[in-house]
């Protein structure tokens, strides 16, 4: 009966994110998603206050399926660290990290202006970038987006950033370019399907944004390198640090956990790997 409850709320949490959920998780059969779904819910509902309630999903989900269990254990985890502990680090990536090839800087698009060309924020999260790229020389630079410029849709954030980055001295065999995604959650899902087929030496990334953006764009790569190394059944690709632009107009909207809970639900949903 308690499990029946818990889905009944989870069912009324998915009606509330109809649009950015059209689906429920395809992949999952009723057990699975009933539980995935409660965790999700309980999580955004009450947070670390619930950890009682969230360690006895977990065990239910490790019961039924203990390799799946073992992923939504790290992504819960995961979750509250970065709403609670992860460090951010303005300007560029902190000391320490791999000086080789298997680092990789995922950049994360920003609308373009109606003209086609890069916003002032796209220019700012492209030079702290910059900064984390010439301290970190070996490592590959991911740009990511698609074409948001209203009807210009030949001109695309991702392409834009690779030329920037060219014009400032980046070698092109550098960038990895994704240019289709429109969506934080499609840049995760497009960029780490690019990254796990063609780069098998990157091993772990660091996420590049603007400082109000960084606890969502960590949570949704961790989540999708997660998912992904579940269906694949490989070693997953780790989010390991960051390094955001200071926004003039920072906002606080997607640190807020009803705006991330809508993304580790849509990311569940694998019905074909892309957000509809």
């Amino acid at each position: 009966m308690k499990r029946v409850k818990s889905f009944l709320c989870s069912l009324l949490f998915s009606a509330m994110l109809v649009e950015c959920v059209p689906s429920a998780f395809a992949d999952y059969d009723f057990e699975t998603y009933s539980i995935v779904s409660d965790l999700v819910y309980t999580y955004k509902m009450r947070q670390a206050s619930a950890y009682g309630e969230i360690s006895e999903l977990l065990s239910d989900l490790s019961e039924k399926d203990p390799e799946l269990g073992s992923v939504w254990n790290r992504i819960m985890k995961y979750w509250e660290y970065v709403g609670n502990d992860m460090t951010v680090f303005y300007d560029v990536l902190p000391d320490g990290l791999p000086e080789n090839n298997s680092l990789c800087i995922v950049v994360l698009g920003y609308a373009l202006t109606s003209e086609g060309t890069m916003a002032d924020e796209l220019i700012g999260r492209c030079r702290t970038a910059l900064a984390c790229a010439e301290k970190y020389p070996e490592a590959y630079i991911a740009v990511t987006g698609g074409g948001t410029a209203g009807g210009r849709h030949e001109e695309t954030e991702a392409d834009l950033m690779a030329q920037w980055f060219i014009d400032n001295g980046i070698s092109p065999d550098r960038l990895i370019i994704e240019n289709r995604s429109l969506t934080t959650g499609e840049n995760a899902q497009r960029t780490c399907t690019i990254l796990l087929d063609h780069y098998p030496e990157i091993k772990q990334l660091a996420v590049v944004t603007s400082d109000y953006h960084i606890q969502l764009g960590c949570l949704v790569f961790q989540e999708q390198l997660l998912l992904e190394s579940y269906k694949r059944e490989s070693e997953p690709l780790e989010v390991i640090s960051n390094a955001v632009y200071r926004a003039p107009d920072s906002t606080d909207e997607y640190n807020r956990v009803n705006i991330q809970a809508s993304y580790v639900w849509k990311l569940a949903d694998t019905r074909d790997g892309d957000f509809q």
